[in-house]
């Protein structure tokens, strides 16, 4: 059957009353006391640039992309390939982010023998060594951020790990982790030939979940300074990295002497999304997320010129958490946005037959659950989350069981996998 996702009342007519700020909810308290900011901020964004990760992509990427595709087929056909996946993105930051070449082919040489291996359950369970769930990764920073995701899952039934969670001894003081984000923050490419930009975001994603859910508070030995962590890194994002004019976060660039402070959708998302309060400078934040519109990931929110369900994400939730910030004008334009963003995720990324289209990911898991996130995110599936219009999104439910029945029959134990079917069932 021939799948017709459909919102009411017509995609055309949403976008254009979108268009026409019809869509705009109440005014917000600021609002009534100020009236509409009726301006628009245009910025200028400094984005680096790297010829190493040009000579990378061009020797290894033909090679990398094809490995890729045969561990998502063996995902397509219902096996788990976690191993496999853990190379898959240690094997793209070589590419990206570095000149190590000699690292990035053994890497490969490794990728292919582990797509070999039938059962990689092994990378699931939690290691003896450092009690992480990154067995697969040679980077601390990648088993920091793969270890996040399973001790969610297992708080999610009722579970603590078994093991202690010696991965985090690098920060495990304020003066350590303060030392390590300070390490990151400031890439001399000419000079040490690597971007840490991504190092920085995947250690603020994990340490961000780690010391700031409460859901994980009980997880930790009694000594174990979390409280005091999460105030150190609460200061350094705050009062260190943040950039006071754009309200942004990302990787800073030491160019010719001088300072260049990059700003990063992805590591923005990152640092709000898990805090309990809000941070500082949330509408300079929500102008300099409107005026990235076009520009590509992760300075931006198009992907190879397209719109990609895991930026997406990023959008809506930022958007989420600045919208009481937001004048009239503001909110109108994220309207449009967001039901713009909707009619292209489910258009281009749901194909047909009701499959998430996977061929951006390192796992057909992974796709889900970015797809799955973005649409729940929106408020497609639930009215409750829908904080930005009053549309109809008839048709949803046809939409949610299809991907569930699609999603069940890959048969994965992956946490992404996991919580994307969690958040699937979820109903008002």
């Amino acid at each position: 059957m021939i799948m017709k996702p459909y919102l009411k009342p017509s995609l055309l007519a949403a976008i254009t009353a979108a268009a026409m700020i019809s869509l705009a909810p109440a005014v917000s308290a600021q609002d009534n006391k100020s009236g509409p900011k009726l301006t628009t901020v245009y910025r200028t964004h400094y984005i680096p640039k790297f010829p190493q990760k040009r000579a990378m992509n061009g020797r290894f990427r033909d090679r990398l992309v094809a490995l890729q595709e045969k561990a998502l087929a063996k995902n397509r056909a219902g096996q788990d390939t976690p191993c496999t996946s853990q190379l898959l993105k240690e094997a793209r930051w070589l590419m990206n982010y570095t000149q190590r070449i000699d690292d990035m082919e053994a890497m490969l040489a490794e990728l292919k023998d582990s797509i070999a291996v039938a059962d990689q359950s092994f990378a699931l369970r939690q290691a003896p060594a450092d009690g992480s769930w990154g067995v697969c990764h040679k980077e601390w920073f990648f088993r920091l951020h793969t270890s996040v995701d399973p001790i969610k899952e297992l708080i999610n039934v009722g579970k603590v790990p078994e093991r202690a969670l010696g991965f985090l001894e690098p920060v495990n003081t304020p003066a350590k982790l303060r030392a390590v984000m300070e390490s990151l923050l400031i890439s001399d490419m000419e000079a040490e030939g690597i971007n840490h930009r991504k190092e920085l975001n995947l250690v603020v994603t994990g340490l961000g979940q780690l010391l700031f859910l409460p859901k994980l508070a009980h997880i930790y030995p009694a000594d174990f300074p979390r409280q005091e962590l999460a105030r150190e890194l609460i200061d350094f994002m705050d009062n260190r990295w943040q950039d006071k004019e754009t309200g942004y976060w990302g990787a800073w660039y030491k160019v010719d002497g001088d300072i260049k402070k990059a700003n990063d959708l992805s590591i923005t998302f990152h640092v709000v999304s898990y805090r309990q309060d809000d941070p500082p400078r949330m509408d300079e934040m929500a102008d300099t997320l409107f005026s990235t519109r076009t520009l590509k990931y992760p300075y931006g929110w198009r992907d190879r010129g397209r719109q990609n369900n895991h930026h997406a994400y990023d959008v809506v939730r930022l958007l989420r958490r600045a919208w009481p910030y937001l004048d009239l004008n503001q909110q109108a334009r994220g309207s449009a946005q967001l039901v713009l963003m909707l009619a292209r995720s489910l258009g281009l990324s749901i194909d047909h037959q009701g499959h998430m289209v996977d061929t951006a990911y390192e796992s057909v898991s992974e796709a889900y659950y970015f797809g799955v996130s973005f649409l729940d995110e929106i408020g497609y599936f639930r009215d409750s989350q829908r904080f930005w219009s009053a549309l109809r999104m008839d048709g949803s439910e046809q939409i949610r069981d299809r991907l569930e029945e699609h999603l069940v029959a890959l048969n994965s134990e992956t946490p992404m996998a996991v919580a994307a079917l969690r958040k699937l069932r979820q109903r008002d």
